[in-house]
């Protein structure tokens, strides 16, 4: 017998499209305050988000008269018509969020718009309401939410352990942190809070205060404009890839997303950059026209569909190709990687502080507690006009007959001075300049210096000092001679006056329709002799004799594995894997075929690796050398 469920039994079934653990309430209302205009978001947690969540925002409001209503199954201000779906917005549209939340926990909300005199309180639980009265709060909205699926059990146990729902709601929050730099983000978990965003706008900031320095320093900028398409962000240096994908963000006006059209086009950018199973760090913002792409495609909003996926793809890869041609891109070598420059303290010093009675201090100090901070000291560290007044607010206490508790003020001080700094230190330790888009690098800029241990080239620019790597120089320049010589229609070959000779296994011989155009349209001139030997009449115009020979040695070597060659990244693989006849670390080179290495590592695409994701370049700046030194 068919029969319509009852409400509060549809309700449960619908909140599980949307709401499937602590994560997606906290996504769902950081989304809603986003919407609202707020500039400042608050997002508390314990056990998770299991047992308690609150979202606080400083946006527009509810009004009174839409409290209960908002707790409708899709009922939504941001969408009026079918229209509407073909030009998104906003971050929320389908009006199901508190509906779905409010059907598997205990929820609070509490709001006030700007025009009213006070605030009201609605209180569900279970999708019914138990209460709506007016209460004093500040503009704004705040939603509480306890107990998640008290009311689904069985929904309870596919739920991770509170260090792993905690990681999840972390990780969200930052991603939307860093799409929305003009929002100051407030995380805390239990007691403790996890990060603090400063809201200014930056987004560099923004990504340095959630994943800390480290990250940051090793970033590049990319911006690009094509059309009505616009990309704006950070990607990392190829030096500093990941282990996996979860430092990859990507935004679409606004939204976080996950998507494959994204992720296949920063591979694309990298390829041959970096070593197999390391991924590279991005956080991109795309903006597009909102009828260009469909987020309507599930329930959680997480996907996203383009209209052209192709002309992303190819403006993505064009855009992080470009900021991978900055001189920044190039590993770079720091004081600490060679361990002999000592970190600078940047707390106030030892000698600084002292432990003393309040009647014992010190003229010319201030008294925190039971320590005395001497303030000629202080001013070596923090702005001289902020030490006196602070000094001059301590002695007025002194003289009261009580201590001044320095404490708190010492620790803003500190902080503001580290922001100050941020930037500067970021630009002096890396080269990198967030808010400025570098140019391509120019080997005409360099002076080359000579070579040391007949494997290293020396070079330099009015910034940096430079080493190539002959070797991972030699094999990216015939790599991508011989992958060029394969996909131009006109073969430019040498004849050999003496044709070469290899004898091959059996069943490469068998094979032979396999490989044999292969290796003719890398500008070989080869055929059957016979017995499972081959002749090679005709070589690659830009190779030597032996570095031709070795070449199709280590070719037919890896033709014994079996290889698929109709597959084009098989066949990229195996030419990589044979471009071993290039130059030898040790192998000394003259002046002349230096120049002439480093020439033809100019004009390749992607002059800064190997095929196989090696360096061809690290650079030092000036500013670390000088600093190795004790100069500054």
């Amino acid at each position: 017998m068919i029969h319509v469920l009852e409400k509060h039994v549809a309700d449960k079934i619908a909140a599980g499209e949307v709401i499937d653990r602590p994560v997606s309430i906290i996504k769902e209302l950081v989304e809603n305050s986003i919407d609202a205009g707020a500039d400042q978001i608050t997002v508390e947690i314990r056990n998770g988000g299991k047992s308690y969540i609150r979202v606080t925002d400083n946006g527009c409001g509810i009004e009174a008269d839409d409290m209960e209503t908002a707790f409708l199954r899709h009922a939504t201000s941001k969408i009026t018509s079918v229209k509407d779906l073909d030009a998104i917005g906003t971050l929320g549209f389908r009006g199901e969020a508190l509906a779905s939340i409010c059907a598997v926990a205990r929820v609070e909300l509490i709001s006030k718009t700007a025009d009213a005199k006070m605030g009201r309180r609605v209180v569900t639980e279970g999708s019914e309401i138990l209460a709506n009265e007016g209460i004093g709060c500040p503009e704004g909205t705040t939603v509480t939410v306890r107990d998640l699926f008290y009311n689904v059990p069985a929904r309870q146990k596919f739920l991770s352990s509170d260090n792993g729902e905690s990681r999840r709601i972390i990780d969200m929050v930052s991603r939307i942190a860093l799409a929305y730099g003009d929002v100051r983000f407030t995380l805390i978990n239990g007691k403790k809070q996890v990060f603090t965003t400063r809201g200014k706008g930056n987004v560099f900031d923004s990504i340095v205060s959630v994943y800390g320095s480290d990250v940051g320093r090793d970033l590049l900028p990319v911006e690009r404009t094509s059309g009505d398409l616009i990309v704006k962000g950070f990607i990392s240096v190829p030096s500093a890839s990941a282990n996996s994908r979860s430092r990859q963000i990507f935004c679409v006006n606004g939204r976080v997303i996950s998507s494959k059209v994204l992720e296949r086009a920063l591979d694309e950018a990298y390829k041959e950059k970096l070593f197999h199973g390391r991924f590279p760090i991005a956080f991109l913002f795309l903006y597009i026209p909102p009828e260009k792409l469909d987020v309507n495609i599930h329930p959680t909003k997480k996907e996203i569909r383009f209209d052209d996926d192709f002309e992303v793809h190819d403006f993505i890869v064009k855009a992080v190709r470009q900021a991978l041609e900055a001189k920044e891109s190039l590993p770079q070598v720091r004081g600490e990687n060679i361990r002999q420059v000592r970190e600078r303290d940047a707390e106030v010093p030892e000698s600084a502080t002292a432990t003393a009675d309040s009647s014992k201090t010190p003229k010319g100090s201030l008294q925190e507690g039971k320590t005395s901070v001497r303030v000629e000291e202080l001013k070596h560290e923090y702005k001289p006009e902020t030490v006196e007044k602070l000094a001059e607010k301590g002695r007025e206490f002194q003289m009261g007959g009580g201590q001044v508790d320095i404490k708190n003020v010492l620790s803003s001080l500190r902080s503001e001075k580290q922001e100050d700094e941020k930037e500067r230190s970021f630009v002096e330790e890396t080269g990198i300049k967030p808010k400025k888009k570098s140019g391509p690098f120019d080997f005409q800029d360099l002076n080359y210096l000579g070579s040391i241990f007949d494997t290293y080239i020396m070079a330099c620019d009015a910034d940096c000092f430079y080493l190539i790597d002959q070797h991972a120089a030699h094999e990216r320049v015939f790599y991508e001679k011989l992958r060029n010589q394969y996909e131009s229609q006109e073969k430019i070959s040498q004849t050999l006056m003496l044709p070469l000779q290899f004898h091959v296994a059996a069943y490469i011989a068998q094979s032979e329709e396999d490989w044999i155009d292969k290796i003719r349209a890398m500008g070989y001139a080869i055929e059957d002799f016979g017995n499972k030997t081959y002749i090679v009449r005709e070589i690659p115009a830009f190779m030597e004799l032996e570095e031709a020979e070795s070449f199709l040695n280590d070719l037919f070597q890896e033709l014994e594995e079996k290889p698929d060659l109709t597959n084009q990244k098989v066949l990229d693989r195996i030419i990589m894997r044979s471009c071993k006849s290039a130059v030898k670390g040790g192998d000394h080179l003259e002046a002349a075929e230096i120049d002439a290495l480093i020439r033809d590592l100019g004009n390749c695409v992607n002059p800064f690796s190997c095929p196989h994701g090696r360096p061809t370049f690290i650079r030092m700046t000036r500013y670390e050398i000088e600093k190795m030194f004790k100069r500054v």
